[in-house]
């Protein structure tokens, strides 16, 4: 009778020789990766003496490091200049080690040059901001989408194309961009055609932006609650987002929670109350002001005497 040797012992021991094998007998570094190796050292030593406020030594150990090529370093370089972390640093000199960074991919050095494109610095333009965050979207920076709506949005690059904002605003959005979110929502529903509104996507939106603890967005997203645009009609909902919004100083939303507030809408009447509101939206809009002179009207009124049991 045979010994039975279980089937895994066997490929056990079969791997258990070349792993000896190899050990034995390591391979040394090549001449590529031991230069890669010091580079590393000297990013990281040009890293901590930035952190250290030795703003001169980062730079200079950045630009020797970025001369021979690393993106990294070249990227590091240009941020000092665009920070203006030494005396003589200027948004040209800037420009110039983030196109150097840029030619070798860096994504950093492409939202620090569109940065300064937007700002018309460095000799940098719009048009080169565009083309920047492009690429740097491209290659999955996220926070290179918002700016790059607003580009689209205001027409500083090229023609303004709001439909193309509005899309790459809603990808922002996507991410947890609660300023994208709001300024999407406001594009789906601001009644211009490019592009049309979408109030189902707008109250979304807006929602998102309300939630985050954007003002704005609380009464805009509560106007759509008491309008019933993109969702049933909701004043107890639109009440509660307006006073949000009039709490966190937003003017609109001090009108709307006047205006509720006088109405009896989704809230209990207040009159004294939807006075205060007034005044603090006083200015803001003719509608706000012809509020607060209808309530401070019926204020002035003498209240009729109670009658006698």
């Amino acid at each position: 009778m045979r010994l039975t040797i279980p089937r895994s012992a066997l490929v056990a021991g079969a791997l258990l020789l070349p792993a000896l094998a190899f050990a034995q007998s390591p391979t040394p570094a090549s001449p590529m990766a031991l230069e890669a190796e010091a580079d590393q050292r000297a990013l990281e030593a040009a890293v901590s003496a930035l952190r250290a406020g030795q703003y001169r030594d980062a730079l200079s150990q950045a630009e020797n490091l970025a001369s021979r090529g690393n993106p990294k370093a070249a990227a590091l370089a240009g941020s000092i200049y665009e920070q203006g972390l030494i005396e003589t640093a200027t948004p040209e000199a800037a420009a110039k080690w983030y196109r150097r960074a840029v030619t070798g991919g860096n994504t950093d050095a492409m939202l620090g040059l569109a940065r300064l494109g937007i700002a018309r610095k460095g000799g940098s333009t719009p048009g080169e901001a565009l083309a920047m965050l492009q690429r740097a979207a491209s290659n999955g920076r996220r926070e290179a989408l918002a700016p790059l709506g607003d580009l689209f949005l205001s027409g500083a690059a090229g023609p303004k194309d709001r439909t193309r904002a509005a899309s790459v605003y809603a990808q922002a959005a996507a991410y947890g961009d609660a300023d994208a979110a709001y300024a999407a929502g406001i594009l789906y529903a601001d009644g211009d055609p490019d592009p049309m509104d979408d109030p189902l996507k707008a109250i979304g939106f807006l929602r998102q932006a309300a939630q985050a603890g954007r003002a704005d967005a609380s009464a805009d997203y509560g106007l759509m609650l008491y309008q019933g645009r993109g969702v049933a009609r909701d004043l107890k909902g639109a009440a509660q987002w307006f006073k949000a919004a009039a709490e966190g100083g937003d003017l609109d939303g001090a009108f709307y929670w006047a205006l509720v507030n006088a109405k009896a809408e989704g809230t209990p009447q207040n009159l004294e109350l939807a006075v205060q509101w007034a005044r603090v939206a006083k200015g803001s809009s003719p509608d706000a002001d012809r509020l607060l002179a209808q309530l401070e009207a019926i204020a002035a009124k003498p209240k009729p005497a109670a009658s006698k049991p």
